[in-house]
């Protein structure tokens, strides 16, 4: 992985300070949706499959032959697809955090940044304790589209009130030791943590 710290220093505003950095982890691949969402798949990738096979080997109508390719699509990407672009998307990732600001920096052209002083803040840690992911700004449910943000499928949300978020973060105590920091109004003058 790239040094996240190289992505973020440039995003710095004057007088601000940058108390932590990182990444998420790549190797994380579900969330608690996912409980939901992988059933779902597989119904809805075997449905398409068996009416895709159906419609070549049974019907003399190319447009029901037509018609099934799309959800075969629709079905693979839900079954695996969205994995993979969820772990790309991760590997192009960095997080920082401010005396002032959360900022999600993806790829080369994505930023994102949201105010966390006296802004409500949603912290999940996963069942070992070893990751947590930070929803800043988060003002309860998002709705059925919330559901999807950190599941690969993160465009059914979009436009729908998504929050900047820190997804599967591995450095779960030093993310939030600097969030207390903010939250209690201190800055740290070392960013090396």
């Amino acid at each position: 992985m790239n040094d996240p710290r190289i992505r973020i220093l440039p995003l710095l505003r004057q007088s601000e300070r940058l108390l932590w950095v990182g990444q998420p982890d790549p190797k994380v691949r579900f969330t608690g949706a996912d409980a939901f969402l992988v059933p779902f798949s597989i119904f809805w990738g075997g449905f398409a499959v068996v009416w895709e096979i159906l419609a070549i080997t049974r019907s003399q109508s190319p447009l029901f032959v037509i018609w099934g390719i799309p959800f075969v699509l629709v079905g693979l990407y839900f079954i695996f697809g969205r994995f993979i672009v969820k772990k790309r998307r991760k590997v192009v990732t960095a997080y920082g955090l401010t005396d002032n600001r959360a900022i999600v920096c993806t790829g080369d052209k994505s930023v994102a940044d949201t105010p966390v002083r006296g802004m409500p803040t949603k912290v999940d840690r996963n069942k070992d304790g070893q990751h947590v992911s930070v929803t800043f700004g988060y003002q309860g449910a998002l709705g059925l589209f919330g559901m999807y943000q950190n599941t690969g499928l993160d465009f059914f949300s979009l436009g729908l009130g998504q929050n900047v978020a820190f997804f599967d973060v591995p450095d779960a105590d030093g993310l939030l030791m600097a969030l207390d920091q903010v939250q209690a109004g201190r800055g740290a003058a070392d960013p090396s943590s």
